[in-house]
């Protein structure tokens, strides 16, 4: 949550804007809307806890990708990859000192 939190508080107009897409182009969103995808992406990379959970979450994250583009017309069908992804943000966010953001990922190793 603190991650879906921090990207959506530093890069709410590019997700806005992608989600409008998203929503106006249902059977082809996947192309239409994939440069405001990769202005999300970019936008919320720049921050540590979401380069975190982007290496710690990729094997899902990317589970999911898969699904989108085999599955362009029926996105829903995709939901338990999303809750895969989900509960691995949350797991590395719990994780996480408060503050130790900065650090999460400087080591690949977990801190005793």
């Amino acid at each position: 949550r603190e991650a879906l939190a921090v990207t959506a508080q530093l890069c709410g107009p590019e997700l806005e804007r992608y989600g409008r897409c998203v929503a106006a182009s249902p059977g082809s969103w996947h192309r239409d809307c994939h440069q405001l995808s990769l202005s999300v992406t970019e936008c919320a990379s720049n921050h540590p806890l979401v380069r975190r959970i982007r290496r710690d979450c990729s094997d899902s994250f990317g589970a999911f990708e898969r699904c989108l583009r085999e599955r362009p017309r029926s996105a829903a069908e995709c939901g338990p990859h999303v809750s895969q992804f989900l509960l691995c943000a949350q797991n590395v966010t719990q994780n996480v000192a408060p503050g130790d953001t900065a650090t999460a990922t400087r080591s690949a190793t977990p801190r005793d």
